[in-house]
C-alpha cells in the first residue's frame, strides 16, 4: 500500500497492518502450536523487520493475547479464572481469594513469570476493579476469521481486511498524528489510553474505536510488559498509536493538506 501518511511523516519504524484474514502466507512467522509466544513479538518483527507474522487460536497460546487478537476471552470463563486474572491484574497472590490454587498456578508457570504472579501487574489497586474490567470495560470478540496478521504497511493491500493500523512513533512523529487526528474529528479528544494489557492497545481496543460513531486513536505500549518488550526491539521513547481502519482512512485523505506541510512541522521531522 502507497500510504500519503507515511510519505510525509516519514517515520523512523514502520507502520504495521492489522489484517483479519482466514489464510496466512507461506512465509509468514507465526509461533508453535502449543509454544507460548507475546503478541507483541508478532508486531514488533512486523516493524522492524519486514516480516508479515500472525497467529491463530492454534498458535496463541496466552490467555491474554487470545483475546487482544479477537479469538475469545477466557478471562472469566469460570470463577476460577476469573478470581486468577483479578488477582494477576491487581495485587498477585495477596489479592487471590483461593490462595491455594493462584499459588499452583504460580508454580507452574515459566519461571520469568513467577514474580509477575506473586506481586500482580498492578493494573488495578484491587481485586474488585480487576473484576469490573474484565466483566464490563474489556472490549470482546470472538472473530470468524482464523489469522490475525501483522503486516508492514507496505506490504499491505488496500483492499484486505484492515482493521487497524499500528505506528511505533517517537515524540515527534506523535505530535504529528495526533494533531492530524484531532484535525478530521469533532471535539477535543482524538486519543484513548485505555487501561489494559499491552497487546490489546494495538488490537482489541482499536476494534472497539472502529465500531465507534467517531473512533478514536489508541496510545499504547504504557504497561511494564509492553515497555519491556519496546526496549528490546525499538527504544525507550518509542510508544505506539494505533489508529482504527476508519479513522487511518479518513487521515490518508488529508494527509497532504495538514500540519505536515507547515513550516514548523518541516523544521521537525526527520531530526
Amino acid at each position: 500500500m502507497k500510504s500519503t501518511i507515511m510519505e510525509n511523516l516519514r517515520p523512523e519504524f514502520e507502520p504495521v497492518a492489522v489484517v483479519w484474514s482466514d489464510t496466512i502466507p507461506d512465509d509468514a512467522f507465526q509461533f508453535k502450536n502449543g509454544k507460548f509466544g507475546c503478541v507483541l513479538y508478532l508486531f514488533a518483527q512486523a516493524s522492524t523487520r519486514g516480516k508479515i507474522t500472525g497467529g491463530s487460536r492454534e498458535s496463541i497460546i496466552c490467555t491474554g493475547g487470545r483475546a487482544a487478537l479477537g479469538f475469545g476471552t477466557g478471562f472469566d470463563e469460570s470463577p476460577e479464572q476469573l478470581d486468577l486474572h483479578a488477582a494477576l491484574f491487581s495485587k498477585g497472590l495477596k489479592s487471590a481469594e483461593n490462595k491455594a490454587a493462584y499459588q499452583a498456578e504460580m508454580a507452574a508457570a515459566p519461571k520469568n513469570w513467577r514474580s509477575m504472579y506473586e506481586y500482580g501487574e498492578r493494573r488495578h489497586c484491587s481485586p474488585d476493579l480487576a473484576r469490573a474490567w474484565i466483566l464490563h470495560e474489556f472490549p470482546r470478540y470472538d472473530i470468524q476469521c482464523r489469522y490475525v496478521l501483522f503486516k508492514p504497511l507496505g506490504r499491505t493491500a488496500l483492499n484486505e481486511n484492515i482493521r487497524a493500523v499500528i505506528f511505533p512513533v517517537n515524540p515527534v512523529e506523535l505530535s504529528g498524528l495526533v494533531t492530524l487526528a484531532g484535525s478530521v474529528m469533532q471535539g477535543a479528544d482524538p486519543v484513548r489510553a485505555p487501561q489494559g494489557t499491552d497487546c490489546c492497545s494495538i488490537s482489541a481496543f482499536a476494534y472497539s474505536e472502529a465500531e465507534s460513531a467517531t473512533p478514536r486513536a489508541v496510545l499504547g505500549m504504557m504497561g511494564i510488559d509492553g515497555r519491556e518488550v519496546m526496549r528490546r526491539c525499538f527504544r525507550d521513547d518509542i510508544l505506539t498509536l494505533t489508529l482504527p481502519a476508519p479513522l487511518f482512512l479518513r487521515m490518508e485523505q488529508e494527509a497532504d493538506d495538514c500540519v505536515f506541510q507547515i513550516p514548523s512541522w518541516k523544521k521537525l521531522v526527520g531530526r
